[in-house]
């Protein structure tokens, strides 16, 4: 059986882009030919790759495993043809959690930058970064330690937590003097009330009630802190200078969210800007 290595060139773009009309945008060709391609390439491997939901695009399981098997080797091919040309320019975009960025991203941009001035940046939410990224991009998130995320992940900085509260809220509140009393003080966390049960757990306690206010992310979460809300366990990393100031006071040294880290994920076949962008920022603090 000849391969159709021009028509999986194309499955593999429209799943990118999830739109025959974009994939036909970048190969300069009509929709019509582009949905051809990919009808003449179902039948040839004998099962669907796409189906319709609403106006959306979706792979069938079958196209998404045979897609995932594309990726690498046509992002290799890419990126080999496009390092030749010598005007070929894109900007680093980085996808970045909100709560990594004035703690620690902007100050280790700056030193970045002024040894690569030519180079641009695109900082962006981490919450709009899109399942594919490509050999210009990169994301920096969280991660748990059981989890496997789809592109390779370059370890920064422990996630783990510790349970903290403003002087203030510390001074109307003698009884947080002890853990046992941390049960029953207002609780803050992000996402869920997950991470401080499971935190009471280890102490070999039972939250009998859930945090009393989520947030959305550790920014929010941080600025709630302060202000005087409640107790939250918040990443030991990033908290660091608000313990040294002491807008932030530190209630137990027993740990949360054990095994979590902050990360770095990019293409495997990444742009050797992003590879220079993601050596800087990999390397230990000083």
């Amino acid at each position: 059986m000849s391969l159709p290595y021009t028509a999986l060139h194309t499955f593999h773009l429209a799943v990118r882009y999830g739109s025959l009309k974009q994939t036909a945008e970048h190969l300069s060709l009509t929709e019509s030919a582009v949905s051809h391609q990919i009808k003449r390439l179902e039948d040839k491997l004998g099962y669907a790759l796409f189906y319709k939901s609403g106006r959306q695009l979706k792979a069938t399981p079958e196209g998404a495993l045979l897609a995932k098997e594309l990726e690498q080797p046509f992002d290799h091919i890419d990126q080999m043809l496009l390092g030749k040309k010598p005007h070929a320019h894109k900007p680093i975009t980085l996808y970045c959690l909100p709560s990594l960025l004035q703690p620690w991203l902007l100050p280790k941009l700056i030193s970045f930058k002024e040894n690569h001035p030519n180079l641009e940046l695109e900082i962006r939410y981490h919450a709009s970064s899109p399942e594919y990224l490509d050999e210009h991009s990169l994301r920096l998130g969280s991660y748990e330690a059981n989890t496997c995320p789809h592109y390779p992940v370059i370890p920064l900085f422990s996630g783990e937590t510790l349970p903290v509260c403003s002087p203030i809220y510390l001074s109307q509140h003698s009884e947080l003097n002890s853990i046992n009393g941390l049960l029953h003080a207002d609780l803050l966390h992000d996402h869920s009330s997950h991470s401080w049960e499971q935190w009471f757990i280890q102490q070999g306690m039972q939250l009998q009630q859930p945090a009393s206010l989520i947030y959305e992310d550790f920014h929010l979460l941080k600025m709630a802190t302060q202000a005087a809300q409640g107790v939250a366990l918040c990443p030991a990393f990033l908290i660091q200078q608000d313990i040294q100031q002491g807008t932030l006071v530190t209630l137990s040294e027993h740990k949360g969210n054990l095994g979590r880290y902050y990360g770095i994920e990019r293409n495997r076949y990444a742009h050797h800007n992003v590879c220079q962008l993601v050596d800087y920022l990999s390397q230990p603090e000083k």
